[in-house]
């Protein structure tokens, strides 16, 4: 009875996401493609059991946490602690405008320097901290539930770290896709990860990777 199993999807594909525009915060309105994303996933979702719905309350993955729940038809809770990293000043800029406009903020971006604090924005330390300390408490709440989590491509970033005991500073070598399906449990501390990056649901859409 004590085990949580959290499915955690990433919101559909945003305008930003097709510009290569840092999100962030700050928000973008889902592309027809990611519109079609979240209902191509809402028709085979549908099929799985779920106790509730978290969502970060950005937004982008509101608006993908209403394509989905129109056939699950559950509560849905709004978290902050799902959101995404605050970029501060680089929201909003292409990596090419990061580069030229702040270059010493872009190299500790790019090399992952967990304490650097962003200007008007988060450390990676700080951002995962956040991610991490928001899922154990949500494990703990609805301990033993089936819980359907929408969120961010950085949000799912920590979560495997954490399984996988990954540091923050190393470089990424798995993807995180738009709508994508991934699962995990946890049972007394213990992070299983149990499916990643299904995306089986995808039958036409051209599905970005969140380093795109």
């Amino acid at each position: 009875m004590g085990k949580t199993v959290i499915t955690v999807v990433r919101h559909g594909e945003t305008e930003w996401n097709r510009s290569m525009q840092l999100q962030g915060q700050q928000d973008s309105a889902l592309t027809e493609n990611g519109i079609e994303q979240a209902r191509q996933l809402a028709e085979k979702i549908k099929f799985r059991k779920f106790d509730i719905i978290i969502s970060s309350d950005l937004y982008r993955a509101r608006h993908t946490t209403s394509i989905l729940n129109k056939n699950l038809k559950l509560k849905v809770i709004e978290d902050q602690r799902l959101r995404e990293r605050a970029f501060g000043i680089m929201e909003g800029m292409t990596r090419d405008e990061i580069r030229h406009t702040y270059r010493e903020v872009f190299e500790a971006y790019m090399n992952r320097k967990s304490t650097y604090q962003i200007p008007e924005g988060e450390s990676l330390f700080e951002f995962n901290s956040r991610v991490i300390e928001g899922i154990e408490n949500i494990a703990d709440t609805f301990r033993g539930k089936k819980i359907l989590v929408i969120s961010h491509g950085g949000v799912l970033d920590c979560i495997m770290r954490k399984i996988f005991n990954l540091k923050l500073d190393d470089e990424r070598h798995f993807s995180i896709y738009n709508t994508s399906v991934n699962t995990i449990s946890i049972e007394n501390n213990h992070w299983m990860l149990e499916e990643w990056g299904n995306l089986e649901h995808v039958i036409q859409s051209v599905v970005l990777n969140e380093l795109n």
